[in-house]
């Protein structure tokens, strides 16, 4: 084992520690990432239409506006409308004058009450995350404006992290990081199918904020597995305030049609062909990482299996790049 191999190791667990320790500044840079990356697909569609500068610039500015009215639309709407079920559901009382068994009346006040005060808990905590959500949202914006520079400095001085042959080292990095952009660049498609699902059915179905619904949807779909659970909170609330109990069934199963979809059938046969790793490999490394990480797990698991994966045939078999 050589001295870049040990370095690469090192570096590894280096970042490794740091998503476990800094997870929000971890997250944003890694979302920051994938933002950037995104922007440049629908610049090279618009490439063949504008010049290049005026491509980057309405891919910057619809995918960055798509972002920045999906995170200040998303608090605003989860409280306005937990306020709105905390006091449709404090009206639901049962009195003594109702000509129902006393158990029964207790039974449906406490279970209310429970009810409310679960309500109340969610939007108490949304509101205790507020400043860590809107930091974390700065942060994904500026990493996505600096990355451009940021991957040209990397690669000019890529060479430096390594010592026995450093132009072997700087050809690994350039070959994980288009692995990984080749990752994210599959993503766009899975998620942008996500999100046509998501807002046409709500649009649909008159569930209120159905281009919302959508936007979120697509733009939280970069974020395997717990996506659907950020996309799906302002949706059943939107659903209820909407069409009550039946908006709420609604809004679940179109969430569970578009997860479902993404996890079964987009997911195995765009991502998996695309990358060459089996798709329940993938699913499994999510799951892992997500175990032992947190939320940043989910982020980091694709990266870190990509890395793997070229560390292995490069550095410890030598070889090319097979299919796992």
């Amino acid at each position: 084992m050589n001295i870049d191999t040990v370095l690469l190791i090192i570096y590894f667990l280096l970042f490794l520690l740091l998503s476990k320790f800094s997870p929000f500044i971890i997250g944003a840079i890694i979302i920051g990432f994938y933002f950037s990356i995104i922007i440049d697909v629908p610049a090279s569609f618009l490439n063949k239409k504008f010049n290049n500068k005026i491509s980057k610039i309405i891919s910057y500015t619809s995918v960055l506006g798509l972002i920045l009215y999906s995170m200040i639309k998303f608090v605003p709407i989860v409280i306005n409308q937990g306020k709105l079920i905390f006091d449709n559901l404090s009206k639901l009382s049962i009195n003594e004058s109702t000509k129902i068994p006393s158990w029964l009346s207790e039974f449906l006040n406490i279970s209310n009450k429970q009810i409310s005060n679960f309500a109340l808990e969610i939007i108490n905590k949304i509101l205790s995350i507020a400043p860590s959500f809107f930091t974390m949202a700065i942060l994904i914006i500026v990493t996505t404006l600096a990355v451009t520079n940021l991957k040209w400095y990397m690669a000019k001085n890529a060479e430096k992290l390594f010592v026995k042959n450093p132009e072997k080292g700087r050809d690994f990095l350039k070959k994980v990081y288009k692995d990984f952009e080749k990752f994210v660049k599959g993503q766009v498609l899975v998620a942008a199918i996500v999100g046509l699902i998501v807002g046409i059915l709500s649009w649909i179905f008159k569930i209120e904020g159905a281009f919302f619904l959508g936007s979120l949807s697509f733009i939280t779909d970069f974020i395997p597995f717990f996506g659907v659970l950020i996309t799906a909170i302002p949706m059943l609330m939107l659903g209820w305030s909407s069409k009550g109990l039946f908006g709420l069934i609604i809004a679940f199963m179109i969430l569970l049609i578009a997860n479902q979809l993404e996890c079964w059938v987009l997911s195995p046969k765009i991502q998996s062909s695309n990358l060459k790793i089996h798709w329940f490999i993938l699913i499994v490394s999510i799951l892992l990482f997500a175990d032992l990480f947190g939320f940043i797990g989910i982020l980091i698991a694709i990266p870190t299996l990509l890395f793997l994966k070229r560390f292995w045939n490069i550095y410890i078999k030598g070889g090319s790049y097979d299919n796992w």
